[in-house]
């Protein structure tokens, strides 16, 4: 998303299958192209922009109608496989790396209130959860208010990837290992990632007059800074993500599932 953002291509807007416009009964206007309500959200999405900020001209749709669709598609769960076609697509060339998934959250403040804002240590916002894998591309992403716990998160993120590739058979999902910081240190979390097939690379925390754990140490992360680099992506690219400013969560999670989108289009070949 490198310089000033003028709209999607027609050959990465072919790569969002979106719903075609549904056939309004009765007297009234057509709803807007699909392509034209997409440059708009994503236009706010990356400017972090508000709506009333919305540029006007042939390709933008206008501010009322993106908001309005933004929702619409949240609710009818039109970017529910979007996501995971992208991935399958992903996995066809080679570009998910198994070998060590790493898991994170970063806060994001929630200045406007609304559904699932909450107060935690960091103040007044939202937690957003992810699973990258090797290469730092996210395989999985949600959000919890800011007094959640995310060791739960790091039991139930491997669980919600999912890849569609087309193929027959089920295609491999979840990562040799898992790497965590020592927020995650928990025998319970070790355990339930390990029942799943993932070896867990959560280091044990440490303070004076601690017992000495029995038994040999867990293995420690060898790149969780790739997290990092994740967060650092989404949050410099799609400035929408930094500050959330919808009540709703239909609002904030079709940002974030566009966002994600975004990052695989970008890293899957154009000849794909």
């Amino acid at each position: 998303m490198q310089g000033r953002f003028e709209g999607l291509t027609e050959t990465r807007f072919g790569i969002i299958e979106l719903s075609p416009p549904r056939p309004r009964l009765g007297a009234g206007r057509p709803e807007a192209p699909a392509l034209k309500v997409l440059n708009t959200v994503l236009w706010v999405l990356i400017n972090g922009a508000e709506w009333c900020s919305v540029p006007k001209g042939e390709q933008w749709s206008p501010k009322s109608t993106t908001h309005d669709r933004l929702g619409k598609w949240q609710e009818e769960e039109v970017w529910t496989d979007v996501p995971a076609v992208l991935c399958g697509i992903a996995e066809f060339s080679s570009l998910i790396d198994r070998t060590r998934a790493s898991v994170d959250g970063f806060f994001v403040s929630g200045k406007g209130g609304g559904e699932d804002v909450d107060y935690g240590y960091k103040g007044k916002g939202l937690t957003v959860h992810a699973l990258v894998d090797g290469n730092s591309m996210p395989l999985s992403v949600t959000s919890t208010g800011a007094s959640g716990n995310e060791r739960e998160q790091a039991e139930t993120l491997p669980d919600t990837i999912n890849i569609l590739t087309g193929q027959v058979g089920r295609p491999k999902k979840r990562p040799k290992a898992q790497q965590g910081d020592k927020g995650y240190d928990s025998r319970d979390v070790r355990n339930k990632i390990r029942r799943r097939g993932i070896s867990p690379m959560i280091p044990r925390r440490s303070w004076p007059n601690r017992w000495k754990p029995v038994g040999r140490p867990p293995s420690k992360p060898v790149d969780r800074w790739k997290a990092e680099r994740t967060f650092a992506w989404l949050q410099i690219k799609f400035r929408r993500l930094v500050v959330r400013w919808e009540r709703k969560n239909k609002y904030q999670r079709g940002f974030l599932c566009l966002a994600l989108c975004m990052l695989w289009i970008e890293k899957i070949p154009a000849s794909s």
